[in-house]
């Protein structure tokens, strides 16, 4: 009997076993790229297909044209329908984390499948599932005169087999153009400012409304410079890397000619960059580091300095980026010609090269009025003093102000009577972390930027006296777990300076922002309707977009198309830039 109820266990145990085993294990990843609404890469480089289940491909293909043939649509109605499909899905999935449990698609615990099921685009043994939904966009595919936008050269084409551009959005054609209004000239302000013991770089995003890849901006110029010049090293610490050409160029004309350049970036444990041209330029460079096996893999190296030399430093907020580096976003950089500036830069730059970074590095600076976090706890002993001190105004252009202590240091000063005034990047200002309505409710004015592109500074102005910047947001993970390097200048000139551009950018600025809420792209946004990008990053160039369609100036999308099929609720930034 005992033997019985021993085998009768044992194979009970084994066949849990078994079911076990051929169980489907769940595995997570993230979206990298979504090419349509049946198929996406991986952050792991692989291809995932939805299996059984259809789509229009966004091109021209031998499977669109035989669906076309099937549905009774010809091979220019299913690329478009194709193309809406991707964007979708792009919306629903790109860039965000999903869980596949065999052929399933699970994100934030809803089913794709099934929600695709529902959508307009699947088809299924040659028919569209939703066949109600589906009637809907077709007939508006078959009644508006689509195009195709060259997003490199601003040219309008017809759609066709024959040419599709690499770089392209389809967009509804017969546009009319509208008349020109008198409007004022443009405003500028100056932007640099060359002093004794350095040299400050500031962007103006009130003149720049559409992104390139070009080296345009004051602050690229001056790397690009400097890059040229340099005669035996650069040490590169940055957050990521996108593509600026010229920047790329004159770093292997650097190398050609002897330059030895290192490059320290941040990376995932998953070995991901925010930005992806960053592998790119690593493999370009060969002597690199990464922060993707540090303790803290969750954590940050979100510094953007450079070391020429062993005598240049040039440090900031403004990333390697083309947003960045063409003057698209609002930033704040400085040229420091020190020895001594530099010895420091190298110091800390040497423990991440050797892969210490976040809390394993330690302190190396304890006189200077250079810091780096998390080891020397920037906010508590080189911002708040300064804050507590003040004694006439301070003005912050800033992409974050979360930090509790700063919040409530800058409604202590506003209290006592000090000028506090802060402009606020528009994507951050209405996120869930977001800080302005408690600044507002306690007499704090906060203008939200209404550009398109960021205000990506992270900068205080302080009394005539007081200039900081650097790489580091005001937020509790900038102080105590990213690595981020900030300076505080103490200068008169500069602090003058920089007053006076806060003060230009917040007359750039309607009033109306310091009560409510502009969104980061649409009628609020100026030039983001016909910018030709993705400023919320829904999936969608912001032409795209839900109340666009009416006020773009070149180009316009059918309004049937961005309120029922294409709007998001705007997606709050998932990454510190």
């Amino acid at each position: 009997m005992r033997r019985k109820i021993v085998c009768i266990i044992i194979l009970i145990f084994l066949f849990v076993l078994f079911l076990i085993f051929l169980h489907p294990k769940e595995k997570e990843y993230y979206v990298r790229e979504v090419i349509s609404p049946t198929e996406f890469i991986l952050d792991n480089g692989e291809i995932f297909k939805v299996k059984g289940l259809e789509s229009f491909d966004p091109y021209f293909s031998s499977r669109n044209k035989e669906l076309a043939s099937k549905l009774n649509l010809s091979e220019e109605e299913a690329f478009v329908t194709g193309n809406l499909g991707k964007y979708w899905a792009r919306n629903i999935l790109e860039g965000r984390k999903i869980n596949i449990y065999g052929s399933e698609i699970i994100y934030h615990k809803f089913n794709y499948r099934s929600i695709f099921m529902n959508s307009p685009y699947c088809i299924k043994d040659g028919r569209f599932v939703n066949s109600k939904a589906s009637e809907k966009v077709i007939k508006t595919v078959k009644r508006t005169n689509y195009r195709i936008l060259n997003l490199e050269t601003d040219k309008v084409y017809p759609i066709s087999p024959d040419f599709i551009p690499e770089n392209y959005i389809v967009i509804k054609g017969g546009y009319k153009k509208k008349k020109k209004k008198h409007t004022e000239k443009k405003t500028e302000h100056t932007t640099t400012i060359e002093l004794k013991d350095f040299k400050l770089l500031l962007t103006d995003f009130t003149q720049k409304l559409k992104p390139d890849r070009k080296c345009s901006s004051n602050i690229c110029k001056e790397i690009l410079s400097n890059i040229n010049q340099a005669q035996s090293s650069i040490d590169i610490a940055i957050y990521g890397y996108s593509s600026v050409p010229a920047i790329e160029q004159a770093i292997k004309n650097a190398q050609q000619r002897g330059v030895k350049i290192r490059l320290v970036h941040d990376m995932d444990s998953k070995g991901n960059n925010i930005y992806e041209n960053t592998l790119n330029l690593a493999k370009l460079i060969q002597n690199t580091q990464s922060d993707r096996n540090s303790k803290e893999a969750s954590f940050i190296m979100h510094n953007k300095f450079y070391i020429f030399d062993n005598k240049t430093v040039i440090t900031g907020s403004a990333n390697l980026s083309h947003t960045d580096m063409s003057g698209y976003n609002s930033n704040a950089v400085v040229v420091i010609n020190s020895e001594e500036a530099a010895n420091i830069y190298r110091r800390e730059f040497e423990q991440m090269y050797e892969g210490r970074f976040h809390s394993v590095k330690t302190s190396m600076n304890k006189t200077s009025n250079i810091y780096f976090s998390p080891q020397d706890k920037t906010i508590t002993n080189g911002v708040l003093p300064l804050i507590k001190g003040a004694k006439n105004y301070i003005y912050i252009p800033a992409f974050i102000v979360i930090e509790n202590r700063i919040i409530e240091e800058l409604i202590s000063a506003k209290k006592r009577g000090i000028d506090v005034r802060i402009i606020a990047d528009a994507l951050n200002a209405s996120a869930g972390h977001s800080r302005v309505k408690d600044l507002r409710e306690n007499g704090v004015p906060v203008k939200i930027e209404n550009y398109a592109g960021k205000m990506h500074s992270k900068t205080m102005i302080i009394d005539d006296k007081y200039l900081l910047l650097g790489s580091m947001n005001f937020s509790y993970s900038g102080e105590n777990r990213n690595d981020e390097n900030f300076i505080i200048l103490a200068n008169p000139e500069a602090a003058k300076f920089y007053k006076s551009f806060f003060l230009y950018l917040w007359d750039k600025i309607p009033d109306k922002w310091l009560k409510y809420y502009p969104k980061a792209e649409g009628l609020d946004s100026v030039g983001s309707c016909s910018d030709g990008i993705d400023n919320d990053y829904d999936g969608l160039i912001d032409s795209a977009d839900e109340g666009c369609a009416t006020h773009v100036d070149k180009w316009s999308v059918d309004n049937c198309l961005s309120t029922s099929l294409f709007h998001n609720a705007r997606s709050t930034s998932k990454y510190a830039t």
